[in-house]
């Protein structure tokens, strides 16, 4: 049987620096390199495929070995644009790659940090100064200071006690507060950001009640969207600016395919997606702006590849990316910015499984 490798996928949009091609020409800027990594747990590489923003199509894979960080799991960009993290399941920890500004080129930054049990999914905080690990074999949550230079120290206070099972973790746009989905414990913790330390403490009513199976969040201003794969619906709460608690939204939870895991919200904040694993296929939905209900798109579900697990769209909302574990390829898709409908315009063969991706614009 073909074996199924999981992999994370990672967008990186790089501007190269000014060239200058004689002394009596005006320097000219090289045009921006777009990038996507892809992690591949069970061979220990990174790939990286050029992408065409105009088309979305993917082309040209490279790869570079991982060292140190064994099993690497889940990519996430650090907002300064100069590196790149990533979980690493087989050893454990949590790795730093450089990123070159002008070819997209990964160095990794000495020794991978310790994690708690079978790290899954990394945050970075927006200020860039604290990442944050959820450990879903310990149900721990792991906290480090980001220097400069990119390495990783555990902040004193770490690791933090979860629910069952924290298989994500997100941070609000303000920074402010940090939610854990607790797939088996059904509920989700918030946290309240020091943002001087980065240390956490849980907020009043903490956890708030999901419905059954809460495997991954997406968040979009005041809304959070919770999968819950073993109810086949996903959970919408309102948060409080303040106090970051959780309110559910009226008409919650909303019906999804079989075994939702991951959800994606475009740029815009009016469509929100949801693959479903089982039955191999995408929930889309429209976001009422003002209670934040999910109205299905018309012709949803869409058709899938097989066992799709992660899907994301990019900055500019022209392209939505689903990976697929069953079938080893990446489906990218053109998404109809009045409608939301996803139109299916390649599928790229990977290594294996898809479940990450972020896209970043590295300006000199």
């Amino acid at each position: 049987m073909k074996s199924r490798l999981l992999l994370s996928i990672c967008l990186l949009v790089i501007t190269s620096a000014l060239l200058s091609c004689s002394s009596s020409m005006k320097s000219v800027p090289a045009a921006p390199l777009h990038l996507v990594f892809v992690a591949s747990q069970n061979q220990n590489t990174i790939s990286t495929f050029n992408l065409d923003p105009t088309s979305g199509q993917l082309s040209d894979a490279s790869s570079t070995p991982t060292g140190a960080c064994l099993g690497p799991r889940y990519l996430e960009m650090h907002p300064s644009n100069n590196f790149l993290l990533a979980t690493c399941l087989s050893s454990n920890s949590v790795a730093t790659f450089a990123v070159d500004p002008a070819s997209g080129t990964l160095t990794l930054i000495g020794p991978p940090a310790p994690t708690g049990a079978v790290p899954v999914t990394v945050a970075v905080h927006p200020q860039g100064k604290f990442a944050y690990v959820s450990n879903i074999g310990s149900n721990t949550l792991s906290a480090y200071a980001i220097a400069n230079n990119g390495s990783l120290t555990e902040i004193a206070g770490s690791p933090y006690a979860t629910g069952a099972t924290p298989y994500w973790v997100e941070i609000s746009e303000s920074g402010n507060f940090l939610y854990v989905a607790n797939r088996d414990s059904n509920n989700l913790n918030v946290f309240r950001v020091d943002a001087d330390t980065g240390t956490l403490a849980q907020i009043a009513g903490s956890p708030f009640a999901t419905d059954r199976g809460p495997r991954a969040i997406a968040l979009s201003g005041k809304f959070v969207f919770v999968p819950n794969r073993f109810a086949n619906n996903v959970s919408v709460f309102t948060a409080d600016s303040t106090t970051g608690a959780l309110t559910t939204v009226p008409g919650s939870p909303f019906a999804a395919g079989t075994d939702p895991r991951s959800a994606a919200v475009d740029p815009s904040g009016h469509f929100l997606y949801v693959p479903n694993t089982v039955s191999n296929d995408i929930s889309a939905y429209t976001i009422n702006q003002t209670t934040g209900a999910l109205t299905p798109i018309t012709g949803s579900p869409f058709p899938g590849g097989q066992v799709p697990l992660q899907i994301e769209t990019d900055a500019s909302g022209k392209f939505l990316f689903m990976a697929n574990s069953g079938s080893n390829n990446l489906m990218v898709f053109a998404i109809d910015s009045s409608t939301g409908k996803p139109q299916l315009i390649q599928t790229a063969n990977t290594p294996g499984i898809a479940v990450s991706f972020a896209e970043i614009d590295l300006h000199q």
